[in-house]
Order: structure tokens, then C-alpha cells, then sequence
């Protein structure tokens, strides 16, 4: 099986997911920090969204410099006696504001559960938006494929409250809807009922 997908992006991010028979298999670096870790797939979610945030105060400065460095040479070449380093100074600052801004820029893209919990994060479009949206397709499928072996089964050696409860567990958590909930429910009552009585002995002397 072993889908995989590898990120990569201009700020030297990277990003491998795997996945594995047991879970998603996560590897992560970047200039600070370095990691990898397998997630059951118990906390992987099906829910999806995006986040773009930046410094926008950067990009709002490197702007406004920018506009006085235009003015300032508009002026100099007028005749306002503007030296010429004043607007190469503005221009270059509005430079490194802007580069600080694309730097900082964040497009990330999120697998998540309900409320958010348990994000897996994502570089939005990397390689490819629909490289990234088939492996999650995939992601999910062989999630739900697990999790319905796992929890969907009727299990004889619990109760059947437990056995309800796994089902109730995966309707909560998008596996199943409340359509094949009910299916499955109803196949759980009769399986239970065909469950022979226990016969008890009692060996103990009068």
C-alpha cells in the first residue's frame, strides 16, 4: 500500500506523509525544527480548510515606502534638488519589507476533526493541488476502510452496549452515515439475539 506525497516549498519546509497500514506516517523539517511521528488513524479526521496568514503590517510598509521612494525620484526629476540616495534607501527598505513579507507568508491546508481537533497540516498545493487532493482522497478511504474492519464488526466477546457504542463512536467520526448506522445497528441486534444462552453448571456439593 505506502501512498505517499512530499512537500516542498521556497522556505525550505518539508513535509512526507505516508501512509501505512497502521496509521499516517508524518516526517517534518524546516530551518528551526525537525520531526516524525505515526498518528492512528483514530485521530486522523476527514474535514478540510485552509489558512493563509502573513505579517500583513510588512506588506502594508513595503507598500507605503515604496510610494514615497516613487515620489521622491518623481521629484528629483522635477528638479527638487532630492538626492538620490534618500530614494534609493525607501526603495530598497520597501525591498526588504516585501521579501520579509513573502517570507513569513503562510498557505497551509489542514485535515482536521470535527472542532478542528487533531490538525494535520498540509503545504497548500504542493506538488500539486490535485496530487495533494488525491492523497488525501486516499487518505481517508483507507481510514474509514480501517476504522470500519476495526469498530463496525460485531464483536461477541463485549457487551452489546459496547458494541452499540462503537457504532455510535464511528458515526461521530464521519466513518459511517446515519443511514448505514441504522444497517448496522440492526445487524447487530440480531446478531446478538442468534447468540446461543450460556449454560451454567454448578458443581458444588449439598
Amino acid at each position: 500500500m505506502n501512498e505517499s506525497l512530499v512537500q516542498k516549498d521556497f522556505r525550505l519546509r518539508y513535509r512526507s506523509f505516508i501512509i501505512t497500514e497502521k496509521g499516517l506516517e508524518v516526517k517534518h523539517k524546516s530551518l528551526l525544527r525537525s520531526g516524525e511521528y505515526l498518528l492512528a488513524y483514530e485521530n486522523v479526521g476527514t474535514r478540510t480548510y485552509t489558512d493563509n496568514r502573513g505579517i500583513y503590517g510588512l506588506l502594508f510598509s513595503s507598500a507605503l515606502l515604496g510610494l514615497v521612494s516613487v515620489l521622491l525620484y518623481l521629484l528629483r526629476n522635477d528638479g527638487e534638488g532630492v538626492d538620490s540616495s534618500v530614494y534609493l534607501l525607501y526603495s530598497g527598505i520597501s525591498m526588504i519589507l516585501l521579501i520579509l513579507f513573502l517570507i513569513t507568508y503562510k498557505r497551509n491546508f489542514y485535515l482536521v476533526k470535527y472542532g478542528n481537533a487533531d490538525a494535520i497540516e498540509f503545504l497548500q498545493n504542493r506538488p500539486s493541488k490535485a496530487e495533494v487532493n488525491i492523497f488525501i482522497e486516499t487518505l481517508i478511504i483507507t481510514r474509514n476502510n480501517f476504522l470500519l474492519n476495526k469498530y463496525g464488526k460485531t464483536n461477541f466477546s463485549l457487551s452489546y452496549q459496547q458494541n452499540h457504542q462503537n457504532l455510535v463512536w464511528l458515526t461521530n467520526n464521519e466513518v459511517i452515515d446515519n443511514a448505514e448506522f441504522n444497517n448496522m445497528v440492526n445487524k447487530l441486534n440480531f446478531e446478538m439475539q442468534q447468540q446461543p444462552n450460556k449454560i451454567s453448571f454448578d458443581f458444588s456439593l449439598n
